[in-house]
């Protein structure tokens, strides 16, 4: 396939996958994943608790081939179908492709199982064996899991059922919202929008296009009231039943498992994040002065640009804005992510049919990363690409140096690569501005990724936590959804901000909250940890840089405690997170400072 011209938004290359969808090469590695779990059964079932450390290092090693050889199928699937969902083709490809990989997975459920409820002194004898040093912390993982496993039968009934329970309920999000399609005014032109598209114009510089687009996205997805919330009461009910199943103590229980911390240490930082959204209301205060709008400042003002400060992105120039701020960091990371573009390993360009929002795929170990982007030429969507490809980044360094079981880094370091690289990139172009219009909309911009990333997802996550309480007690209305939207919204926004009739179907708007459960407090995490991590950047400098390669490099090799250990931070410190939240608070006085107290009576 012929490189795109460099000021194209590029559509991705996945021949290096497969070259269709009708790849023979993929219907054989269907084929081949099913005859070596078949040959796996045949060698480990009801043995994983007698082998000796050198061979089940060896059985792990095999394990992660053949897991290696098995993702590859469905990886192209789901990137293949999140820019063309409407394709009915690619629609059957995800489905087809799911169920065969769901039957070959179940075949080496038995492995999982055996060494999760492996005796305790035969457990404690691999533990200290130098042949499984390199899978310690999988199996210390495995080990914390063990008490919310069930047999093979019934883990193998929950996969199968899962294929028309949460993953089919997924997917028909994905097909009705991707293709929704938007005609807004702009300014006389009357545009015909995909929905990332629409979302975009929330920034725009007009206030009435800005609220055309805000409520054009609320009223298309309220006009889909029914279907979306019996999608979503069966969703959080699946999760409720799977839950009690597994013994989890709370809805919460099993995500803090998966991401190895305890539900308090997340309530901890949910806390103290929401004890700081004062410092949300006074930025938006602020805001609502500096714009003229004290008073009447609304939800579809909230990511106005300030005035004089319009400005477009080419693609090209994003390119150069972000490769420019990684090499700032690390030559060696610019250079890592300029094979992104070389690659074609970017899809940028919006349409109708494909996914909203943007994601970055980590592969396998030996496999480079995607990455998708809706790219409209806002500022915003330069940080998006900075954040996404800081995903990239740490997926290509991990997969360099670790095996499969190794290569994942866990929720609460997922973010930390991605978070740190939009910082990087808000750096660059704060300290190459000189226009003061500019540079207020710059530290503008920070404060409120700042406010989405942090208050926002934590905002998020309680909502999602009350709303799976009110799922317990029985089937949920639409109007009771919206009702603990609407007042989470409140207690983030407070009295400063004015909510619309359609506000309170935000709930349903968030991808996130259908896709994962309880994935969102993880944004606020990984920012308030790459608050930290900036901060030990700007006062160690060059020395610094060693240590963050590092990190990144583990992939999901230790436990968190112990990566960011050897980072110098400490997630048990009770002030932690107060030190992260108190550098949002720092922010909003300098923007005061920088925007002469605009706004400042109104507060």
């Amino acid at each position: 396939m012929p490189p795109l011209p460099p000021a194209a938004e590029p559509d991705w290359d996945l021949s290096p996958l497969y070259q269709a969808p009708d790849d023979p090469r993929l219907e054989a590695d269907l084929a081949a994943a099913l005859a070596e779990a078949e040959a796996i059964a045949a060698a480990y079932r009801e043995k994983v608790a007698t082998l000796g450390a050198a061979a089940l290092a060896e059985a792990l090693v095999r394990l992660e081939r053949f897991l290696v050889a098995t993702y590859r199928p469905s990886l192209y699937a789901q990137l293949a179908f999140s820019t063309t969902t409407d394709d009915p083709k690619l629609q059957a490809l995800v489905a087809r492709v799911r169920e065969r990989t769901t039957d070959v997975m179940n075949r080496t459920t038995f492995f999982d199982v055996e060494l999760k409820l492996t005796p305790e002194p035969t457990f404690a004898g691999w533990l200290a064996a130098l042949e499984l040093v390199p899978y310690a912390h999988h199996l210390r993982r495995a080990r914390r899991q063990a008490p919310h496993t069930l047999s093979e039968p019934e883990e193998r009934i929950i996969a199968l059922k899962s294929l028309t329970g949460a993953q089919a309920w997924s997917q028909l999000y994905t097909e009705i919202t991707s293709g929704f399609s938007f005609s807004i005014d702009v300014a006389g032109d009357q545009r015909d929008c995909s929905l990332a598209e629409v979302r975009a114009l929330r920034s725009h510089p007009a206030r009435a296009v800005r609220k055309a687009a805000h409520e054009g996205v609320l009223a298309r997805f309220s006009q889909h009231e029914q279907v979306l919330t019996y999608l979503v009461n069966a969703l959080y009910q699946d999760h409720k039943i799977e839950s009690d199943l597994r013994g989890h103590a709370s809805p919460i229980a099993a995500t803090a498992l998966d991401d190895e911390l305890t539900p308090e240490v997340i309530e901890a930082l949910m806390g103290t994040v929401e004890r700081a959204y004062p410092a949300a209301q006074e930025y938006f205060t602020l805001k609502a002065g500096a714009l003229d709008l004290a008073g009447d400042f609304r939800t579809h003002d909230l990511l106005a640009p300030y005035p004089g400060a319009d400005r477009t992105v080419t693609w090209e120039a994003a390119q150069a804005e972000v490769l420019g701020a990684f090499s700032e960091l690390a030559p060696e990371l610019a250079a890592r992510a300029r094979r992104f573009f070389d690659e074609r390993r970017i899809d940028a360009r919006p349409r109708r049919g494909k996914r909203d929002g943007a994601f970055c795929m980590g592969m396998t170990p030996g496999t480079e990363p995607f990455v998708m982007v809706n790219f409209t030429g806002r500022v915003d969507d330069v940080a998006t690409l900075a954040h996404e490809l800081g995903h990239g980044l740490h997926f290509s360094l991990a997969g360099e140096k670790q095996s499969l079981f190794r290569y994942y880094p866990t929720t609460p370091l997922a973010e930390t690569a991605s978070v740190f690289g939009e910082i990087v990139l808000v750096r660059r172009l704060l300290s190459r501005e000189t226009d003061p219009k500019v540079r207020r909309q710059l530290l503008a911009s920070r404060i409120e990724d700042a406010i989405a990333t942090v208050m926002r997802q934590v905002m998020y996550t309680r909502y999602e936590q009350r709303a799976h309480a009110a799922r317990a007690e029985g089937v949920v209305t639409a109007d009771a959804y919206c009702a603990l939207w609407q007042e989470e919204l409140t207690r983030l926004y407070g009295a400063g901000v004015t909510l619309g009739p359609l506000d309170r179907w935000g709930w349903v708007t968030i991808p996130h909250l259908v896709h994962y459960r309880f994935y969102c407090y993880s944004y606020a995490l990984g920012q308030l940890l790459v608050f930290a991590l900036y901060r030990l950047w700007e006062e160690q400098g060059a020395a610094f840089v060693p240590r963050y390669l590092q990190l990144l490099t583990s992939g999901g090799a230790e436990e968190p405690e112990r990566l960011l250990a050897d980072a110098g931070i400490d997630l048990s410190d009770p002030g932690f997170w107060k030190r992260g939240t108190d550098v949002i608070t720092r922010m909003v006085e300098e923007f005061r400072a920088v925007a002469g107290g605009e706004g400042r009576s109104n507060g």
